[in-house]
This record gives C-alpha cells, structure tokens and sequence, in this order.
C-alpha cells in the first residue's frame, strides 16, 4: 500500500478456465495466466472478488439448454486459489450448466479451498450477502442474477434471482449493519455497453434502498458508467479470464479497484486485455470510448434510441426460432444469413407479431407460455427414452 490508503478491494467479472487452459489452471500458474503487473495488483489487495462463471465438477450432470454449457474440472480451483481469491460470486446464468451436482461440487470445491462464495444453492437456503472487513470498514457484498436457466426448484439448487420486492428489502436491511455495499449483478444485454432501460432503473431503484456500487456482469463487453445519488454503476465489467467468443467485445474488460481512504472509496479501473487463453494488463489504458459512452447516460432519448437499434439487430434470432423446423429457412440461412433474416422478419403478419408480443409482455401469458413449453420439453424428453 502507499500514501493513507487503508485499504483497497479487487472485483473482476468472468474468471472461468476453458479447456486450452485447463492445465494452468489446475497447477494454479498464475503467471502465465495473467502476467506480471496483474498479479502484483491481486497481491497488493485486501480483498479480491470474481465472478465464477460455470460450474466446478468431475462429475457433470446434464442440464438441457440453449447456449454455451460451462463446466470445469475441479482441480482448476487451484488458480483461484494461487489468485486468493476471497469470494466468488455464483449467481450466474451458468451455475446450472452441469446440473445439481455441479452446483453442489463447486461450493463443496470452495469450502474446502477456504474461498468464500454467494449467490446460488438451494430454494430456500441460498447466501445472497456476505459482510467482511477491510482495515476496520465493514463492506457488504450481495449477489443476484437475472433469470435464465439458473431457476433453483424444489430439490433442484440455483441461482439467487433477480425480485424487487426481496432485494430492496435485504438492501434496506443490510445498509443498517455495513459502512458500504457492493451489489454484483449478473445481467444485462449481452455485446450492448449501455444499461437498457429496465436494468438502469433497476439500478437506481437499489441505489435507493442503499446500494453504494453496482456492477454489471454478463455482458461480455466493456460499457459504461453512471454515478447516481453518490453510487457508482457500471453498465458492463467485461470478461477478466474467460475466452469464450473472442470478438470486439469479450477481448476486453475492466478491474475494478477500490481504494479506500475513509468510507468512501476511490474507484479505480484497469483495463486488461485477452492474448490467446491469457488476460495481460492493457499499457494503453485508453478509456477515451468508455468516457464518451459514459457521458451519454444522462440522455435518455439516445439510450432509447440505442436499445432499440440493438433490439432490431437481435431480433432475426427470436423470429428464426419462433418459426420452428423448416428447411428452407435453414439452408438460406447457412449460405445467406442477412437474406434469411430480411425473409423471416417478412413472412409474420402483423397479428402474429403482436400476439408474440403480447404472449412476452403481458404477465399471465408468460407464465402460461412458460409452464406449456416446460412441460412439453418434458413430454419429449420422456417420449425419447
């Protein structure tokens, strides 16, 4: 430490091995990992935080989904160690990726390691919060993620999500016990850098009922920030260590530091870099884009505008899927995929669009929605074997 810093927490996003990196992270090679200078910044903290994004297990079960399936073996648990890792926060979308056996192996995994976690297990018993100190401050650290695959059920363990009601009231709650509250909140729209308009008044609405920092997570890019009735919020961390898609968004994320020199901190960001199955400390630093990005926050019309450009981007993918099997579709759309989603988006009349939107938008539908394809993915499931 130097100057009158008492002390300073460490939080990055995505940390999670991928297969080209198994090894080094089983025999806990942090210097290959991630270098020099960002392993002296782990060794000077006081306290250091990451998103584990899958599940730690030698013995997945199967978990049914759409998308990525992240599992890891076990003794990769040693790089979080070798980190000193202190927390690992688990409510993610992955956590249930390798079934309740995962969940249940890669807390079991952490306790033995002695490295705190929160944010999954089951229904009725999950950790949310946890309260540590640094040089005399008490800091409360909560975890919530938004819902996906990661439901937690009767018998069945997950992710801590996302209730309005429930997270103001343990905020409102917490703020009485801790001088300072860091939320980790696993959402957001994936490659976007600014807050849609739900997950910034989600924001402000904990910020209210006494969240002191709130950082995003799960966006796999670097996006933007808001300081909001004295809070800090971060729009998108970015991945740390996590090559999972390798593009323009995922090569780049943020550490974020926080120096305290009272009990209100300095925030401090760190641009690091991925380099094949690595994350370096970037020299540049340049967060030129970031500051610009950042100052449009206030503008809610140019959010608007921006959410609803990348909505209209995504939305081949929802419309193609809704569509069900059909094979023209998909031999167009492997040789001509710009063709195909101008033909989708052409072949829905409007009562079938406002009927999709109102089957999403209105809450009875949803669930209805919901309940029918849960059970007929069981009926098939059933009928398969």
């Amino acid at each position: 430490m130097t100057g009158n810093v008492m002390g300073n927490i460490i939080i990055v996003g995505d940390l999670f091995p991928v297969p080209s990196n198994f090894s080094r992270f089983s025999s806990g090679d942090i210097p290959y990992l991630i270098g020099d200078e960002l392993c002296r910044l782990f060794k000077d903290a006081s306290y250091r935080i990451c998103n584990l994004e899958g599940a730690l297990t030698d013995n997945p079960g199967k978990c049914e989904k759409t998308g990525p399936v992240l599992y890891a073996p076990t003794a990769t648990h040693n790089a979080y160690k070798a980190l000193g890792i202190d927390c690992c926060t688990l409510a993610n979308n992955h956590i249930t990726d390798a079934g309740s056996e995962g969940v249940y192996d890669t807390m079991k995994v952490l306790d033995a390691a002695g490295i705190s976690h929160i944010g999954a297990g089951n229904l009725d018993a999950i950790e949310r919060e946890l309260i540590f100190d640094v040089d005399g401050l008490k800091i409360g650290l909560y975890n919530v993620a938004e819902t996906m695959y990661n439901a937690p059920g009767e018998g069945k363990p997950g992710a801590f999500l996302y209730d309005e009601l429930i997270v103001c009231r343990d905020l409102e709650r917490l703020k009485r016990s801790v001088d300072y509250i860091i939320v980790i909140y696993h959402g957001g729209a994936e490659k976007f850098r600014y807050p849609s308009p739900q997950t910034r008044r989600r924001f402000h609405r904990m910020v209210d009922y006494g969240a002191n920092m709130i950082l995003s997570q799960h966006t796999h890019c670097v996006g933007s920030e808001e300081y909001y009735n004295g809070a800090y919020l971060l729009y998108g961390q970015g991945n740390f260590l996590f090559r999972s898609l390798n593009n323009e968004f995922t090569d780049t994320g943020l550490v974020v530091e926080l120096q305290f020199e009272g009990k209100v901190p300095t925030v401090k960001k760190h641009l690091v870099r991925a380099v094949g199955d690595r994350a370096v400390y970037d020299e540049n630093q340049d967060f030129s884009s970031f500051y610009e990005r950042s100052a449009r926050i206030g503008d809610e019309a140019f959010l608007t505008e921006q959410f609803k450009k990348y909505c209209l981007q995504e939305l081949p993918l929802y419309l193609n899927a809704y569509k069900g099997k059909n094979l023209v579709y998909r031999v167009i759309g492997r040789f001509f995929p710009d063709f195909r989603n101008r033909l989708v988006k052409k072949s829905y009349s409007r009562w079938q669009m406002m009927f999709m939107l109102h089957s999403i938008r209105s809450e009875q539908n949803r669930e209805i929605v919901t309940e029918g394809l849960e059970t007929l993915l069981d009926d098939l499931k059933c009928n398969a074997v």
